[in-house]
């Protein structure tokens, strides 16, 4: 019998909800079939059967939350016995993905250290070397603490006595959860309805006491039914409450990333005005044919990010990121572009932008939009960005300053493009203008860094025919 488990599908996932079984329970499985679909907290992924068999049995159904590695259905004989509890023994499957996972790990620890080393201004500590203040390896010593565990927070990753403090607390936190009988899935559910499930009088129903996933949610329908009745009747002078929902998913996400950029990325925003009389012009032009000859329709955006992987190339300083302690600065420029889908926002990612043409470019923003818009982006399709342009233009928007995309150390916003009287010669004239709002992480990139790459944005948006040579 082989266990089908949830898998790790990207390096920070914790979880992830299955939306749509493709096979049902007695069919006929091969491997490379797909089994089901998951939505992580980006993008929904199609997982592939690595047995072949029967699905003799399925133990979560579409829309449920289930915890990484958790198992979720089994593959066997026609007529052999399905296990009445997930086995402790590790399935083929189990091992494939979790030795996939150490690849992809190790990757990308290889592959931070090949950029870090690439940067003259990263911090790199000699090797085998602990940097720790001697008051907190005092603390450890005395609290028998292995302090190749934790991560440090003071200068150049050095770690003080504030980083054993939040260890020792997490220590304890560790010991007050192993007291309460709780299943993974439930631990997920209650933080994603934000619940404190320590504190809160929670009754487990499960075998011993055991909390589950029901017993969060019963739990949640009686608090929000409390809720409702402490807003209802309203009350004059009070606002009426159409709902309150909590956060989820990609929502959630979003919420947490943005909180993270504005409470803890020292934002500068800088501002231009480019005349787009001649990118208007040339557009004109080509578009219709461009239409007939390759299907694409050519759009202000295409421009615009190949107008940015360019000056990106020429202003690498910026194609950067600030990650513990060290300036990163990146020799792939990898354009992202904001998309909006019903869930949110999502950010695909055209790599190497600068290297493309425009028609490339063109053909690339079509496909990853309509991936978007149908929720089929692969995990590496959003991944890897190093730079973050968000248009508004089509709403009619004129100028808005956007937050930080992090790792991302700048985000390019851009509004719509108007018409403008300017004198121009002397004389009084109709031109075309865009307005565009760059902001910056100043803790890596100051005023004059940030300034000489948005004056060659303007440049390439005002001399257009340069994106041809």
């Amino acid at each position: 019998m082989h266990e089908v488990i949830m898998p790790k599908l990207g390096l920070t996932m914790e979880s992830g909800m299955i939306e749509k079984w493709h096979k049902k329970e007695g069919e006929k499985v091969e491997q490379g079939d797909v089994l089901f679909e998951v939505m992580t907290d980006k993008v929904s992924l199609e997982v592939e059967a690595y047995n072949s068999g029967i699905l003799r049995k399925i133990l979560r159904g579409e829309g449920e939350e289930v915890p990484v590695t958790e198992v979720v259905a089994y593959i066997g004989d026609k007529d052999e016995k399905i296990p009445s509890e997930p086995g402790e023994s590790v399935s083929k499957e189990k091992q494939v993905i979790e030795q996939k996972e150490e690849k992809e790990e190790a990757a990308a620890a290889e592959e931070k250290e090949l950029v870090v080393e690439k940067n003259k201004e990263a911090h790199v500590p000699e090797e085998g070397r602990i940097n720790i203040s001697p008051l907190a390896r005092k603390i450890a010593k005395d609290k028998n603490i292995n302090v190749s565990k934790i991560s440090g927070t003071g200068p150049g990753g050095r770690i003080v006595k504030e980083d054993l403090e939040k260890y020792i607390a997490g220590l304890e936190e560790e010991k007050v959860e192993k007291r309460i009988k709780i299943s993974p899935l439930a631990r997920k559910t209650a933080k994603d309805l934000g619940i404190d499930y320590k504190s809160e009088p929670i009754k487990g129903t499960g075998p011993g006491g055991r909390i589950t996933k029901e017993d969060i949610l019963a739990y949640e329908k009686v608090a929000e039914k409390e809720v409702k009745e402490e807003i209802q009747p309203q009350k004059r002078g009070e606002i009426a409450v159409k709902s309150s929902t909590t956060l989820k998913g990609m929502r959630k996400v979003i919420a947490e990333r943005m909180s993270y950029s504005k409470t803890n990325i020292p934002h500068i925003v800088l501002n231009a005005v480019a005349d787009t009389t001649p990118l208007v012009s040339l557009r004109e032009r080509i578009k219709d044919k461009i239409l007939s000859i390759h299907n694409v329709k050519i759009t202000y955006t295409d421009f615009l990010l190949k107008v940015c992987g360019m000056a990106l190339r020429e202003n690498l300083k910026v194609n950067s990121s600030f990650q513990n302690e060290n300036y990163i600065i990146y020799d792939d420029v990898n354009v992202g572009l904001a998309v909006s889908v019903e869930e949110g926002l999502i950010v695909p990612t055209i790599y190497s932008c600068d290297k493309l043409s425009l028609l490339d470019i063109a053909r690339k923003r079509v496909e990853l939009a309509d991936k978007a818009n149908k929720g089929k982006l692969k995990l590496e399709e959003i991944s890897n960005g190093t730079f973050t342009l968000t248009n508004l233009g089509m709403f009619g928007i004129r100028s808005f300053s956007a937050i930080i995309n992090p790792p991302q150390a700048v985000i390019l916003a851009v509004g719509e493009i108007y018409r403008i009287p300017a004198v121009i010669d002397g004389k009084i004239k109709v031109r075309s203008a865009l307005e565009l709002s760059l902001s910056c992480d100043h803790r890596i990139v100051d005023g004059v860094l940030g300034a000489k790459f948005l004056q060659r944005v303007v440049e390439l948006i005002e001399s257009p025919e340069i994106l041809f040579i």
